[in-house]
């Protein structure tokens, strides 16, 4: 099995238009993903913008096993 990106799921986080985080799903034999996950602590102020955008992915796998959380400490 080769690891081209169509056999993977990027996500990033941005913050303010710098991208701070990558998370990774790569495709195993079957056509199931393996789990990914990650962590960022960031200091915000008032207009300050978050978000999280898809990769160079061909696809990301077709299920909405997608989550995101965000807390206000």
């Amino acid at each position: 099995m080769s690891n081209s990106d169509s056999q993977r799921c990027y996500a990033y986080i941005y913050h303010n238009g710098n991208r701070l985080l990558l998370s990774q799903s790569i495709e195993e034999n079957g056509g199931y993903y393996e789990a990914a996950s990650n962590t960022i602590l960031l200091t915000l102020t008032v207009g300050d913008r978050v978000w999280i955008q898809t990769g160079a992915s061909t696809f990301c796998y077709g299920y909405p096993n997608t989550a995101f959380s965000g807390w206000k400490l």
